[in-house]
């Protein structure tokens, strides 16, 4: 926390949180109704993104709009992205969405309490006041309530197999940076850190790359399921108990 109103920010963002969840299970029992309040969640957070480019017209006559709204250059802006694809796939049981929405959980989630906690925008102008920096901590707080609602919601199931989407949506960050860094290059403009794929985000370990992180995301992801798992499923349903199984009947062909 970078001063006293940033950490009271974020209690009270936590707070709020909980108190929506609380009153979700209460209230929204049917399907639709949950969909509807997973779309809600995603189109305000793209819209308190977008509101500071309104803001600053209306305010000085000029629209003032940042890299990241023209492109997605940071992996929250990816989970915003992806929070809104995943509200509205139709087909919630397909394994695009299946995949689509893991990812989204676990991106959503931790880029949302990064993006709070360790907010650049605020760290260089710490004024709730200031719409573009308030703007900022509410719509990563509204992305962590549609992230965690993936799961509440019971879009998607906590599983030790969602270490694959896990890897699929890294891999996808990566071609999204390099992708978004050739463009700009080939416009001859200076490239974003796009992804932290130019340096990472950490400067004070300059050995510490961006696939270290990925790595450690993949590992954090695993313990974190299987942890999930062991308390949360019987041990027949767990991760491992597959793999048991086939090698018990390979031991008994052979």
């Amino acid at each position: 926390m970078s001063d006293l109103n940033h950490a009271l920010y974020t209690i009270i963002s936590t707070i709020i949180t909980i108190g929506i969840f609380v009153l979700a299970q209460y209230f929204i029992k049917k399907d639709e109704h949950k969909q509807k309040f997973l779309q809600a969640t995603a189109i305000i957070t793209v819209l308190l993104h977008y509101s500071s480019i309104y803001v600053s017209f209306f305010k000085t006559g000029i629209a003032d709009v940042d890299d990241s709204m023209l492109f997605p250059i940071y992996p929250c802006n990816v989970a915003m992205w992806l929070l809104l694809l995943s509200s509205f796939i139709k087909n919630k049981n397909g394994r695009f969405f299946k995949v689509v929405a893991e990812f989204t959980f676990y991106l959503g989630i931790v880029g949302g309490v990064v993006g709070i906690i360790f907010n650049e925008n605020y760290m260089r102008t710490p004024n709730l006041l200031d719409w573009d920096i308030l703007k900022g901590l509410l719509s990563h707080s509204t992305m962590i309530i549609g992230a965690l609602y993936l799961a509440i919601g019971k879009f998607i199931k906590i599983r030790v197999s969602n270490v694959i989407s896990v890897i699929i949506g890294l891999l996808f960050l990566i071609v999204d940076g390099a992708v978004i860094i050739t463009i700009f290059k080939l416009a001859n403009l200076d490239a974003p850190n796009c992804m932290y794929l130019l340096e990472n985000p950490f400067p004070s370990m300059p050995n510490f790359s961006t696939l270290w992180i990925g790595v450690i995301a993949v590992i954090v992801a695993f313990i974190f399921t299987s942890i999930f798992e062991f308390f949360a499923l019987p041990k027949e349903e767990r991760w491992y108990a597959g793999i048991s199984q086939k090698l018990e009947n390979k031991i008994k062909h052979n």
